[in-house]
C-alpha cells in the first residue's frame, strides 16, 4: 500500500480495514529500518495508529500538526511523502530522525528537545487569528513531557490564544519511567471509562487550564481514534485528547522492555551507554564511603549510567523527569544543605538549564558536579543532539573546572578527584564505546604528554580526539614530522605549567566542539601560537561519527594534513 498510495492525500479515501492494514505495513517498515539504522523505535511504534487516524481526520496540507520530539513521529514521516527515503533515516545525507521543517512542508516545527510543541502551537493559533484563516492546530505530546516547564507554560497560555487540540500520547514513559504527581494523575485518568463525549467545564480533569477533555482513548483502535479526532475537530474550544498507547507496539522486545528499547543502535554497533557504567559503579563505590554524595537525573538515569547508583542507593537519588532546569536547581539546594550532588545530563540538554547553572549554582561556587554525557559529535541524532556547544556555554561562567577523560580509568580517577575538591565541576565525555584504553597517571589537574616529539605540539581532549591525535602523529611520523601529543584532560583551568614549557612551539588543538568557547580560542586569547582544529560555528548534521569527523576535518588524516600545511 505504501508504494501504491499517493501519500498523505489518499489516506482520506481508505476504509477502516484498509487503514488498519496500512498501519501494520507502516509498523513493519519502522521496525525494519530502525533495526538497521538505529533510532527511537519504542514511541514511534506506539504512535502508528494515532498518526494514521490524525491524517485520516485532519488535512496535513492545511492544518498544523506539531510533534513534541521526534521519538513518536516516524509513521508521520513515512505517511507524508518520505517513505521512499525512509531507508536513509538518520543516515548521512538521508532524512532526520526528528521533525525538521527544512526537510518537509509537513514538519511545522523543530522537534529535537522535549517541551516546545504546545507553546509553538500557541504561536500558530495566534497567527491564525491575526491572518483570519480557519484551520486546525494540533500538538502531539508525550505523557513524559507533561512535567516539563515549557509545556506547563504553554498549557497556561492555550485558552487565551485560541483553539488548539492537544493530543497526549500516553504510553506511561518518557525516556525513563514517569516520576512525580503528574504521571500519577494521568494514571488515574487512564483507569476511567471513556465517556464517548467531550467533558467540559468542571467535568474536565484539565479545567484548571480551561481545557476540555476527551478520553481516555485506545491508541491502537483506529475506529475509536478517528471518531474522537472528529469530535475534537468539530469543537470550537481548546481541548485535550488523551490517547493511551503501548510503547514498542508490535515489536515484542520493545514491548517487554520499553525502557531499554526506547531507542536502538544501528545494526552491528550494539547498545552503547557511553561511559555510563563507570559513572554508576564509581559513584556507588564513593557513596559507600561518603553519605554526602547524591545523584540527580533528568529522565536520563539509564543513558547517563546513574541507574546503577539508583539501585544501590535509592534514597540518595532523584529523577526529576524531563525538567533539566529543575535538576540543576535541586542540585544547588542539595549543595547548600551540605551534600555533594552529581547531575547526569546530556550535553545538548544542558543548554536548557543554562540560567540555573549560571545563577543558582555558579554564582556562589556551590559544590555541584555535572556529568555531561554525549559530549562532542554524537552522530545519527543530528543537529538538535550534537554535544558541541557546551564549552561555548561553560566558558562564559567564572570559576568552573571542566574535565574531559580519555579513558574509563581516567574518568574513574576524575570522579575520585572531584569528591575531594569543592566548587563547580564538569566532567564531559562522549557517547559510545570510545575508551582509548590509555591508563591514567593520576597527576591531576595537569595535562599529560602521551607522546614526545621534537617538533610541534598537538593538543586534544576527550577519547575520540585523543585517539585521532595519536593516529595523526603516526601519519606524520611516517612523513618525517615528529610531534608531541598532549591529552588536555583539564580544559579549564588550562595547565599553565605545561604551556610555559612549550610556549615557543607551534600548538595545534583538535576538538570536536565549535570554535567559540573552545580551548583553541582560549589559548589564542592568551597569545599562544595556535592553529585551531575545531568545528565551525554551525549546526552539524546527522550521520556516523566517522563520517562527520571526516566531513569537518577532525579525523586523523585531516588533522595530519592540517599540520603538514
Amino acid at each position: 500500500m505504501l508504494k501504491k498510495l499517493n501519500l498523505p492525500t489518499d489516506i482520506k479515501r481508505l476504509s477502516l480495514a484498509d487503514l488498519s492494514l496500512l498501519a501494520e505495513e507502516v509498523r513493519e517498515r519502522i521496525i525494519s529500518v530502525s533495526l538497521q539504522n538505529g533510532g527511537h523505535i519504542g514511541a514511534s511504534l506506539g504512535a502508528v495508529e494515532l498518526i494514521v487516524a490524525l491524517l485520516k481526520v485532519f488535512d496535513p496540507d492545511r492544518d498544523k500538526i506539531v510533534f513534541d520530539v521526534g521519538h513518536q513521529a516516524y509513521a508521520y514521516k513515512i505517511l507524508t511523502g518520505r517513505n521512499a527515503d525512509f531507508d536513509r533515516l538518520r543516515a548521512y545525507g538521508g532524512i532526520s530522525g526528528f521533525p525538521k521543517p527544512s526537510e518537509s512542508k509537513y514538519d511545522h516545527f523543530v522537534g529535537g528537545h522535549a517541551g516546545n510543541a504546545v507553546s509553538a502551537c500557541c504561536g500558530y493559533t495566534m497567527a491564525r487569528k491575526l491572518s483570519g484563516e480557519d484551520h486546525e492546530v494540533i500538538s502531539v505530546v508525550g505523557d513524559g513531557v507533561m512535567v516539563n516547564g515549557e509545556t506547563a507554560e504553554g498549557l497556561n497560555l492555550v485558552a487565551s490564544t485560541g483553539k488548539q487540540i492537544i493530543v497526549i500520547n500516553d504510553n506511561t514513559y518518557s525516556i525513563s519511567a514517569g516520576v512525580g504527581s503528574i504521571p500519577e494523575y494521568l494514571e488515574k485518568l487512564r483507569g476511567k471509562a471513556y465517556a464517548g463525549r467531550i467533558l467540559r467545564g468542571a467535568e474536565s480533569p484539565f479545567s484548571q487550564y480551561e481545557l476540555d477533555y476527551l478520553g481516555p482513548i485506545d491508541g491502537h483502535d483506529i475506529s475509536m481514534l478517528t471518531e474522537a479526532f472528529a469530535l475534537a475537530k468539530e469543537s470550537k474550544d481548546p481541548l485535550i485528547v488523551h490517547v493511551v498507547t503501548n510503547k514498542g507496539k508490535g515489536y515484542a522486545p520493545a514491548e517487554l522492555n520499553p525502557l531499554k528499547l526506547h531507542g536502538v543502535s544501528p545494526r552491528g554497533e550494539g547498545d552503547h551507554v557511553s561511559f555510563g557504567p563507570t559513572i554508576g559503579k564509581t559513584l556507588a563505590r564513593l557513596r559507600e564511603k561518603d553519605p554526602r554524595i547524591v545523584a540527580v537525573a533528568a529522565a536520563m538515569a539509564i543513558g547517563t549510567g546513574l541507574a546503577h547508583f539508583e539501585s544501590r542507593f535509592p534514597e540518595s537519588f532523584i529523577d526529576v523527569g524531563i525538567a533539566e532546569s529543575t535538576a540543576i536547581t535541586v542540585a544547588a539546594s542539595l549543595a547548600r544543605a551540605g551534600y555533594k550532588p552529581y547531575v547526569g545530563i546530556y550535553s545538548t540538554f544542558l543548554q536548557r538549564a543554562y540560567d540555573q547553572l549560571l545563577y543558582d549554582v555558579s554564582l556562589d561556587g556551590l559544590d555541584v558536579t555535572l556529568l555531561v554525557d554525549r559530549a562532542g559529535i554524537v552522530g545519527e541524532d543530528g543537529e538538535s543532539h550534537q554535544g558541541i556547544y557546551d564549552l561555548n556555554l561553560l566558558s562564559a561562567i567564572p570559576n568552573v573546572t571542566i574535565m574531559s577523560p580519555s579513558s574509563y580509568q581516567e574518568l574513574e580517577a576524575m570522579l575520585e578527584w572531584s569528591v575531594k575538591r569543592a566548587g563547580v565541576k564538569v566532567i564531559r565525555y562522549p557517547k559510545g564505546n570510545a575508551d582509548t584504553g590509555i591508563p591514567t597517571d593520576g597527576n591531576f589537574p595537569f595535562w599529560r604528554v602521551l607522546r614526545r616529539g621534537d617538533g610541534d605540539v598537538l593538543i586534544a581532549h576527550g577519547p575520540r580526539m585523543v585517539e585521532n591525535a595519536l593516529a595523526a602523529a603516526d601519519i606524520l611520523k611516517a612523513k618525517g614530522r615528529d610531534i608531541t601529543v598532549v591529552n588536555a584532560r583539564f580544559i579549564s583551568p588550562v595547565d599553565l605549567s605545561f604551556l610555559n614549557v612549550y610556549k615557543d612551539k607551534k600548538l595545534f588543538v583538535a576538538e570536536d566542539v565549535v570554535f567559540s568557547g573552545s580551548l583553541s580560542e582560549k589559548l589564542m586569547t592568551m597569545d599562544y601560537d595556535v592553529t585551531p582544529i575545531t568545528l565551525p560555528n554551525t549546526y552539524v548534521t546527522f550521520g556516523k561519527v566517522s563520517e562527520l569527523q571526516k566531513e569537518y576535518g577532525l579525523d586523523a588524516v585531516s588533522i595530519a594534513e592540517k599540520i603538514l600545511l
